[in-house]
């Protein structure tokens, strides 16, 4: 049984999508000046928050504002405080953006599936055409055949027929 085989993926009209990508500009804009933009090594030597450390962060400030006598004396309360407030504010936000993106990702994902599905229809419908030499199709198979995504697989394994076995 295929995914989604069966679903219809209705399309977003074009004003929507244009008054959408206006509103994540606008949000880019208003936000541009306080984020910020790690280099692959920064990013990569910082501790990833996932939903359990996230967790034990909340309590952990939770508990710290609480008895704060047991903060320690070396470090910032104040900072920490400062921290957890964006990092909670964030996580809710970065939720709902990362749920759309999924949803987005999806919709995008079922649709290119349905579309290539044609695609594919279309390819062969087109090849068999040309082996029948119907007027025009040789042309048309020749600039499809090199964008085929089967052959594109086949492209990309090692051609090492001709290596002889090395046994030292």
């Amino acid at each position: 049984m295929g995914i989604g085989k069966n679903k219809v993926i209705g399309k977003i009209p074009r004003e929507k999508l244009k008054y959408a990508l206006q509103k994540l500009d606008e949000i880019v804009k208003l936000l541009e000046p306080y984020l910020l933009m790690l280099t692959p090594g920064e990013r990569e030597a910082l501790v990833k928050i996932g939903e359990e450390s996230f967790r034990f962060l909340e309590l952990s400030h939770e508990i710290a504002v609480n008895y704060p006598d047991l903060f320690p004396t070396f470090m910032q309360t104040a900072v920490f405080k400062e921290e957890f407030s964006t990092v909670n504010e964030l996580w809710s936000f970065v939720n709902k953006i990362n749920n759309l993106k999924d949803r987005i990702n999806d919709m995008k994902m079922m649709a290119g599936n349905h579309a290539l599905e044609f695609a594919i229809t279309f390819y062969h419908t087109v090849k068999l055409a040309a082996r029948h030499d119907i007027p025009g199709t040789k042309m048309i198979f020749d600039e499809l055949k090199p964008k085929f995504p089967a052959n594109k697989k086949k492209r990309r394994k090692p051609q090492n027929n001709d290596r002889q076995l090395e046994l030292f």
